[in-house]
């Protein structure tokens, strides 16, 4: 606690000092070292990146995975997808025989760097929702998303339990490994029911939670609202239909290619995660139903900003949780973090941040994003220390 409070009251001072006092050992190197970025100019979703460009400083900082972001938050494809509404703003920058993701994938791969796929999971348009609105959520007054959007962010999404739903987001997921030579497929931390809405209550949720249940519901949805007789049973539905639909992906993208690497970016709090947004991914990695585990290890993140020794201590706890459950998945988290709360961040802080991860027993660190780091002007603090022998 008086660590906290200290960070709190001295912020980036006693950032600094932390610097200049640790006598933590050098960690090993992480073998994977991955970067999230835009294909466009964050925020302007309408002007292209030089995606070349990106991709050689990416190389030369030495980061040897990107992460780029393919179906921007808004729900539309910034790559020519015939499965997920194309931005025709974004796209109309290139010529009709260029895709920027085949740009990506193919610059990056003459550089011996890997391209995961970071896709959104039940987040989407909202002319995916106009067309198909039995595809989205309905809330606990039986508002269903094609009359507007239910989150407070102001995202459209779809139901977890939505046959059509499942179908359109695996289809474009195949989409991806089969005709982008993507290495990799990164879920979005949207893979589950959206936080902070009292969803889902539609007919798709009940027809599912009914099958589940073994039995009708005599008074849906107020027998499995907060406070109803089935609410417990209906919480942990939310968790079995989340988890039954990543196992079909993982089915789906391993029968077109095995070698594809399946990572999941979540919440360091698995308990917040199953009780927000149906999202046990304690049992994901049990099952293996992911090749890598990446919970956000935000350092800097609103409010509270903890000394940067937390993402080390973070990280065993994490690295402990994966290690009981499953020797095959590995563990990398995400650092880094929102723009907002690592603009000003130092770059020793952005090197240390990945070292922290390293000591706590990561397998690899995934930093986020490229913009922030853009921001921070941390570039060459994360070349000096990813490239130096």
């Amino acid at each position: 606690m008086i660590l906290l409070v200290a960070v709190l009251m001295f912020g980036s001072g006693y950032l600094a000092f932390m610097k200049l006092t640790t006598t933590e050992p050098e960690p090993p190197k992480p073998e994977v070292r991955g970067i999230f970025f835009y294909m466009y100019e964050f925020p302007e979703r309408n002007t292209p990146k030089n995606l070349t460009a990106f991709v050689e400083k990416a190389y030369n900082a030495g980061f040897n995975v990107i992460l780029p972001f393919v179906i921007h938050a808004g729900g539309l494809a910034d790559y020519r997808s015939k499965v997920v509404p194309n931005d025709e703003a974004y796209l109309g920058h290139f010529p009709l025989d260029v895709d920027p993701l085949k740009v990506v994938v193919q610059e990056a791969h003459r550089r011996g760097i890997k391209v995961w796929a970071w896709a959104v999971g039940f987040r989407t348009s909202r002319n995916v929702i106009e067309e198909h609105p039995d595809w989205g959520i309905v809330n606990d007054q039986g508002i269903d998303q094609s009359r507007g959007s239910l989150s407070a962010s102001g995202y459209y999404y779809l139901s977890p339990a939505s046959p059509g739903a499942r179908e359109y987001i695996k289809s474009y997921i195949v989409e991806l490994v089969t005709e982008y030579e993507v290495d990799g497929i990164n879920l979005e931390d949207d893979f589950g029911f959206p936080q902070g809405v009292e969803a889902d209550y539609g007919p798709s949720a009940r027809t599912s939670f009914e099958g589940y249940l073994g039995r009708k519901v005599d008074r849906w949805p107020d027998d499995v609202v907060d406070g109803g007789p089935l609410r417990t049973k209906f919480q942990a539905w939310r968790s079995y239909v989340v988890t039954e639909f990543l196992e079909e992906i993982k089915t789906s993208v391993k029968a077109v290619n095995p070698s594809i690497v399946l990572s999941a970016d979540v919440p360091r709090n698995g308990q917040w995660a199953m009780s927000a947004m149906g999202v046990d991914w304690f049992e994901w990695v049990k099952r293996d139903l992911v090749d890598v585990a990446c919970p956000m290890l935000y350092h800097r993140d609103g409010a509270l900003q903890f000394p940067i020794v937390w993402v080390k201590d973070q990280t065993i706890e994490m690295a402990s949780v994966v290690r009981e459950r499953s020797p095959r998945v590995k563990l990398m988290p995400c650092v880094g973090g929102a723009i907002l709360y690592t603009k000003d961040m130092p770059g020793w802080e952005w090197v240390e941040a990945v070292k922290n991860a390293m000591r706590g027993g990561a397998k690899g660190v995934l930093v986020f994003a490229d913009v922030c780091v853009d921001a921070a002007r941390a570039w060459g603090d994360l070349e000096g220390y990813l490239t130096k022998e």
